[in-house]
């Protein structure tokens, strides 16, 4: 109701001084800024100007480029741990929500991805950190949404993301193990994203074995959805492998590799059986025989021998 008259009041204002929308936001949001910047700190997920603030951030387009100093200081001190978690849940729902509907002109991705590392580092990784209680887990689910959020949006370039992914990974494996699905879901997303942009460049072999066991275990997740997220994860985690990967030197890491897929690939679910296939065509290209070695040890446990039949006759050529 706050939202809707406020933006009502908005439309009447530019009528008022025969101008549009656009030119209101352009001409007053950078003053209405420096105001709430006095106040902001006094805010709690009900405050009337928490609401101007967000309606003002949906609707201000380009002049977003002009006000992005004073957004980010709202931002960061209103999702500081000692604030009301209310208020942080909604500052996060409208984070993401900016980057996800808010019209975005060159000026403005431009501004907003200069403060991208600030946010991560500052804002989305403190909120990440866990803590006990389901209402800091409804605020490290929040957190991780708007990562997600930013991730997608293209804001960040890849020297960005070089820049917080050392600090950002563990944050991520950790909610890779969090009580609340949801989290989870989101988090093996952004892993995913992580390792793609990353590429071979980002991570060599010695980081890629310390990821791989929590993606192991996300495969006993009690969600389905989250287990195809995974495999999906495992596909883009096996094309990082180089070329000169020493298969002999960590054969370890390839048998607990092999052993924890294979048990997938006889998976009640006919879907993440085929998710588990599609992974293990592509590890298997790096030993092929040992792979082998053991589909023959396991095949005859399983209750269908398709998968291991089709891995077998791809890789004994």
């Amino acid at each position: 109701a706050v939202v809707s008259t406020q933006s009502t009041g908005f439309a009447q204002l530019a009528s008022h001084q025969d101008i549009t929308l656009e030119e209101l936001y352009e001409k007053h949001a950078p003053t209405v800024v420096e105001q709430l910047c006095g106040q902001h700190k006094e805010w709690t997920r009900h405050s009337p100007d928490q609401s101007l603030f967000g309606e003002l951030l949906l609707r201000s387009g380009k002049t977003c480029a002009k006000i992005m100093p004073g957004i980010y200081t709202i931002f960061k001190d209103c999702t500081a741990e000692e604030k009301d978690p209310e208020l942080r849940m909604g500052m996060f729902t409208l984070l993401g929500r900016l980057l996800r509907e808010a019209p975005v002109t060159s000026d403005a991705a431009q501004q907003f991805s200069a403060f991208s590392v600030d946010m991560i580092k500052e804002i989305i990784i403190p909120n990440l950190e866990w803590r006990a209680g389901r209402t800091a887990g409804s605020v490290r689910c929040a957190a991780i949404s708007s990562l997600w959020a930013l991730l997608r949006s293209g804001l960040l370039t890849s020297q960005q993301l070089k820049q917080v992914q050392e600090e950002l990974m563990p944050q991520i494996v950790s909610t890779l193990d969090d009580d609340n699905c949801a989290t989870r879901l989101v988090s093996c997303n952004c892993f995913n994203f992580l390792l793609n942009t990353g590429g071979k460049e980002c991570f060599g072999p010695e980081e890629l074995h310390k990821l791989y066991v929590e993606l192991l275990k996300r495969l006993d997740d009690s969600s389905d959805e989250l287990r195809i997220a995974v495999t999906d994860t495992f596909i883009t985690f096996f094309s990082l492998f180089p070329e000169d990967y020493d298969r002999e030197f960590y054969k370890a890491h390839l048998q607990a590799l092999f052993r924890g897929l294979l048990i997938h690939l006889d998976d009640p679910s006919p879907t993440i059986q085929e998710g588990v296939f599609k992974v293990l065509e592509i590890a298997g290209k790096i030993h092929p025989q040992y792979l082998c070695e053991h589909i023959d040890n396991v095949k005859h446990k399983h209750r269908s021998s398709l998968y291991c039949d089709k891995l077998l006759t791809i890789f004994k050529q």
